[in-house]
C-alpha cells in the first residue's frame, strides 16, 4: 500500500431516486467503525447541522494500523442544494500534518484548491460541478453525502478525491439487488447500491442503506476495508464484482480538465455561496 498526502490511494476511497427531486440531508451524528478483515482498525462519524443558507457538515477519524496511523478532521460548507461551497480537512499520516482547502471561487464555477504537505502548499482549480461529492478515505461524510447524490438519480455526477492536487473524476451509479441486515436488534430489509469512480481504472464503492435513507455500510472490497454505522450488522453480504469503468460521454474528458457542463443548476443561478 503507498500513501500520498494524508489520504489512501484512489482505490482507497445509492439509491436511485426520482429525477429532480429535491433531496435533503437528515441532521444528527451518525458513528461508524472501520473494519479491515474481520478487525476493528478505526472510527469515523459525522454531524450534520442546518444553517441559514444550507448545511455545515464535520467529520472526524482515525485508523491505526502497523505501519499507518491515521486521523483527520474535515468540515464542510454546502448550500441548499447540497452543492459543496467550501472544505477544510486536517490530517496526520503516522505524524506528519497535512491540509487540504476548497472553496468556490466568486463566479461559483470553479473551485480554489490549497494543498499543504512537509512544509509546502500547493495550489490548483478545478471545474465546481453539481452533483459532486467530496470523498476523503474512510470518511463517513463522503460517503453519506455520495449516497445523497444517487438520491438525485443524475445523469452526470461527479468525485472529488484530496490526493494529490485535487482530482476531480466521474461516477456512475448501479442499483443491484436489496439484501438482509440487522439494525439495533431488528432484521430489516436493506437497500443496495454500487458506484464507480472515475472512468480509468475504476474503483467500486458499495453503499448499503436503509428504506428512510440512513447510510448503513460503505464497502471498498478491493481494499477489504468496511464502514460500518454502529448497530448494524450486514446478514447476506453479497459476492463482489470488480466494476467495469463508466463509458464516457462524447466529447468529455474525464478528470480536471472535464467541462463544467454542470457547474450552474439548469435554470437558475451558479450554486449559493454561503454567507462567511
Amino acid at each position: 500500500m503507498r500513501f500520498s498526502g494524508f489520504v489512501l490511494p484512489l482505490a482507497m476511497l445509492l439509491s436511485a431516486g426520482v429525477a429532480g427531486a429535491q433531496v435533503t440531508l437528515p441532521t444528527g451524528t451518525s458513528r461508524f467503525s472501520v473494519v479491515q478483515g474481520e478487525k476493528t482498525v478505526g472510527s469515523t462519524e459525522c454531524t450534520v447541522t442546518a444553517a441559514g443558507s444550507g448545511y455545515n457538515v464535520t467529520s472526524q477519524g482515525e485508523v491505526r494500523l502497523s505501519k499507518l496511523n491515521y486521523s483527520f478532521n474535515d468540515t464542510q460548507m454546502m448550500d441548499r442544494a447540497l452543492n459543496l461551497v467550501s472544505d477544510q480537512i486536517t490530517g496526520s499520516v503516522n505524524g506528519k500534518p497535512v491540509t487540504f482547502a476548497v472553496k468556490a471561487d466568486p463566479s461559483g464555477r470553479q473551485f480554489n484548491i490549497t494543498v499543504t504537505a512537509e512544509g509546502k502548499s500547493n495550489q490548483n482549480t478545478v471545474d465546481r460541478h453539481q452533483h459532486l461529492a467530496l470523498l476523503p478515505d474512510l470518511d463517513a461524510a463522503g460517503y453519506i453525502l455520495l449516497h445523497r447524490v444517487g438520491l438525485e438519480n443524475p445523469q452526470i455526477s461527479w468525485a472529488l478525491i484530496p490526493k494529490q492536487n485535487g482530482l476531480l473524476v466521474p461516477t456512475t451509479y448501479a442499483r443491484d439487488a436489496n439484501v438482509r441486515g440487522r439494525y439495533e436488534g431488528h432484521e430489516i430489509d436493506v437497500q443496495h447500491t454500487t458506484v464507480t469512480v472515475s472512468a480509468q481504472n475504476s474503483i467500486a464503492v458499495e453503499l448499503f442503506y436503509a428504506q428512510d435513507g440512513r447510510l448503513l455500510e460503505a464497502d471498498l472490497p478491493e481494499q477489504n476495508f468496511y464502514v460500518i454505522r454502529d448497530g448494524f450488522h450486514l446478514v447476506n453480504r453479497p459476492k463482489f464484482a470488480p466494476p467495469r469503468s463508466p463509458e464516457q460521454n462524447p466529447g468529455q474528458s474525464p478528470g480536471q480538465n472535464a467541462r463544467p457542463e454542470y457547474s450552474t443548476p439548469q435554470g437558475g443561478p451558479p450554486p449559493q455561496m454561503q454567507q462567511q
